[in-house]
């Protein structure tokens, strides 16, 4: 028990400084003598010291206390000692059961070249094992062990930056037949999932290496080769004829007279309308003189009926005989001839005459359209015949390329299919390693029981009892001495 100091330090030392005092004086007197004390030389006690004395803790006191109590604290120390041996002898022994199993993987290109890949991330695996498998294993565990009812603990885990999945159990050896029975169904069923995928992609990999060697095959056959070479011999040749036409003048020849004769024909055809226009011209120029006749004509004929009218009237004055009255009809019969006459010339004037100058007018109209059409495509033929020997230069021009490009194909194709046939055996050779560095998840270590058992041994178990059981003395020891102090001082207290 501690205390303040300055409650502990000051009289702690007024106490010792005393007691040396009187210490010595007693030994400076004689052997024998009794010494009386005094009230007043007794040493005096203040209430500080008092309380000091009562509230200090003294080592030699606890000793004391714990021999005095010694039966207590051997009988705790005797009795843990029996429970730890009971609890070390008697307690069966657990053995840790663990399956190690390693994540398969597969190669895969990628931009920076072939790279491997895990079938399931160690996450998806524990997952799988943890929400899946493992209560799987146990249900049918306990299908075929009915009378079973024990729940055996299955625990999984990965390895920080490994590609393990770790099984574990801790169970009796008893129980080992059960916990290493459902530890190969969890790793079977795992094994068995990461097998499907593995097969899926190995047939995939064996289809890509068969069309790989067809593709090989096709490239290194001779006939393949033979048939590159004949195609391109024959296309240039092909060229190189094409090439002889262009050059040759006679080829020229038929498309010029060609044009020329269409030339010919189209001109014809031009001064055909031109000739059509003038005779047209001259159908519309004498329509003036037709009308200038009409105009005569039709002013005749009113004279002559103004003529007849004035003679009718004096006919009308005498007629008193025959001969006058049948004159008087040859009269009225001529008046009406001339203005049946009158009519149908001013019909012609006004009217016939103004359709068929309308209908000349639209024929020149036609005419000249004609004439323009025609024109542009007699240019259009000139410009053809013009550019006849532009374009046979031109096409001799963008030729020759061709020809130099189709030699130049010839003369590598033998030096591209040996490059064919390399890269196709170096697509073969990867294919090849990806199938080799196949890794199929496997068991690394089989589900097995441990060596040594699991958990504090027998000696471990005895040592701990004896310091529990120690522990558990000196604390009682402690207690019972407590327990004498308060009855002590329930007794001093009523004496009665």
């Amino acid at each position: 028990m501690s205390l303040p100091q300055d409650h502990v330090g000051k009289p702690k030392h007024d106490t010792t400084d005393a007691d040396q005092h009187m210490e010595n004086a007693l030994m400076n007197e004689p052997a024998g003598k009794i010494h009386t004390l005094s009230p007043a030389s007794q040493p005096t006690i203040t209430e500080q010291q008092q309380w000091y004395e009562e509230d200090s803790i003294n080592l030699v006191d606890l000793w004391l206390e714990l021999v005095r109590h010694r039966v207590i604290i051997f009988t705790s120390v005797v009795l843990a000692l029996i429970a730890g041996l009971l609890l070390a002898f008697l307690l069966p022994q657990k053995y840790n059961y663990t399956s190690t199993i390693e994540i398969g993987s597969t190669l895969t290109q990628a931009a920076s070249g072939t790279t491997s890949q895990l079938i399931d991330p160690p996450e998806t695996v524990l997952a799988k094992v943890q929400e899946s498998y493992i209560p799987l294993a146990q249900q049918q565990f306990r299908k075929t062990h009915p009378d079973n009812n024990a729940f055996y603990k299955i625990d999984a885990r990965t390895p920080k930056g490994s590609q393990l999945v770790v099984l574990e159990a801790k169970g009796t050896e008893a129980d080992s037949t059960s916990y290493l029975q459902q530890l190969q169904a969890v790793t079977k069923y795992l094994l068995q999932d990461h097998q499907r995928v593995m097969n899926v992609y190995q047939a995939k990999l064996n289809n890509q290496l068969a069309l790989a060697r067809i593709a090989l095959d096709e490239i290194t056959d001779p006939s393949t080769l033979a048939t590159q070479q004949k195609q391109l011999e024959s296309q240039l040749n092909s060229a190189r004829i094409k090439l002889d036409e262009l050059r040759d003048p006679r080829v020229l020849a038929v498309p010029r007279q060609q044009l020329e004769n269409k030339l010919a024909r189209e001109e014809k055809q031009l001064t055909d309308l031109k000739d059509q226009a003038k005779l047209i011209k001259a159908r519309y120029q004498r329509l003036d003189e037709i009308d200038s006749l009409l105009k005569q004509q039709i002013s005749d004929l009113e004279s002559q009926i103004d003529s007849s009218l004035a003679q009718r009237k004096q006919a009308i004055g005498n007629l008193q005989s025959e001969s006058a009255a049948m004159a008087m009809l040859l009269i009225d019969n001529g008046i009406q001839q001339n203005r049946t006459r009158l009519a149908a010339l001013q019909e012609r004037l006004f009217i016939n005459q103004q359709n068929l100058r309308l209908e000349l007018e639209e024929k020149i109209a036609a005419n000249l359209r004609s004439q323009s059409v025609q024109s542009k495509i007699i240019d259009k033929t000139n410009s053809e015949l013009s550019r006849l020997n532009i374009g046979n230069q031109r096409a001799l021009q963008r030729h020759q390329p061709e020809i130099g490009k189709l030699e130049e194909k010839l003369a590598k194709l033998l030096a591209d299919s040996r490059r064919s046939v390399e890269r196709q055996q170096q697509t073969i050779t990867q294919i090849e390693a990806q199938l080799n560095n196949l890794k199929a998840t496997r068991t690394i270590a089989p589900p097995m029981q441990s060596l040594q058992p699991t958990g504090p041994g027998k000696n471990l178990i005895i040592i701990l009892s004896l310091v529990l059981g120690l522990m558990f003395g000196i604390f009682a020891a402690f207690f019972a001495s407590f327990l004498n102090k308060v009855k002590q001082h329930n007794v001093a207290a009523n004496p009665n």
